[in-house]
């Protein structure tokens, strides 16, 4: 049996896990954990499961095998730190979190033999969509590169974690690490870069298109997300993935897929 506690146990993402952990065979969620001012503590999440403020995150953790943090960019890093060292394996979805609060967490992953999952979206689709990225810009050598992405009007950080992955894969592959995240007055000439946009409205879901242009042609990849039921299930596979494991290691959802 797998013990799993989700902090953001009450966000978008964050409940559909935690109902489809209910659902799994060889899987229980024991713990979720909540914001303190949302009015959540003390209620019932799941039969027999209460959620508790950040201040029971010890408590919770010391009953689980793998901790899910799909929170925010401010409350993880000291989530991950205290489930660190507990020896807790971990499945991460929050994005945001700066490059100095990863290295942290990836130093303390190494000194107690962890083993993590780190992916800004879990689902098999954009996943595919990110390695299809990495074929794509070694096959179009010299090809000037922008990526769009759009988001409900309620999502807060910008652009997605989506979105700099993808413009990670293709800045290893071209060499092109200058991005540049809209335009605006006169910008001039497009230099050597990776064009970044995000937009924000209504209730998509997810959605992001890579466009790679050159002077007689393009290829424009997209990927759409139809329901956060795609995210969830995900991490639901990284969950029974990441637990066997202890090899002190920060790993990605790629890896968990074999793509």
């Amino acid at each position: 049996m797998i013990r799993v506690s989700v902090a953001g146990a009450t966000g978008k993402l964050g409940s559909m896990v935690c109902s489809l952990v209910q659902a799994q065979d060889g899987m229980r969620l024991v713990g979720a954990i909540v914001s303190s001012g949302g009015g959540h503590v003390g209620k019932e999440i799941a039969p027999g499961v209460i959620a508790v403020g950040p201040e029971g995150l010890k408590s919770v953790l010391g009953e689980t095998d793998v901790f899910v943090d799909v929170t925010n960019a401010a409350v993880a890093p000291g989530n991950l730190a205290i489930a660190a060292q507990m020896g807790v394996n971990c499945v991460v979805g929050t994005t945001g979190i700066s490059d100095e609060a990863l290295k942290d967490f990836s130093e303390m992953v190494r000194h107690h033999n962890l083993s993590v999952v780190i992916s800004p979206n879990f689902s098999v689709g954009v996943n595919v969509f990110g390695k299809a990225c990495e074929v794509l810009a070694k096959s179009l050598d010299g090809y000037e590169v922008e990526i769009i992405e759009v988001h409900h009007d309620k999502k807060k950080d910008a652009p997605s974690g989506t979105a700099m992955k993808a413009a990670d894969i293709i800045s290893k592959v071209t060499n092109v690490d200058k991005y540049v995240y809209g335009r605006q007055g006169a910008v001039g000439a497009r230099g050597k870069e990776i064009g970044i946009h995000a937009i924000r409205a209504g209730d998509v879901v997810g959605e992001h298109t890579v466009i790679f242009a050159g002077n007689r042609e393009r290829i424009e990849l997209t990927h759409r997300a139809h329901s956060r039921e795609a995210f969830a299930e995900g991490c639901i596979t990284a969950i029974r993935w990441v637990h066997v494991r202890k090899d002190g290691r920060v790993h990605t959802m790629a890896e968990v897929l074999g793509i």
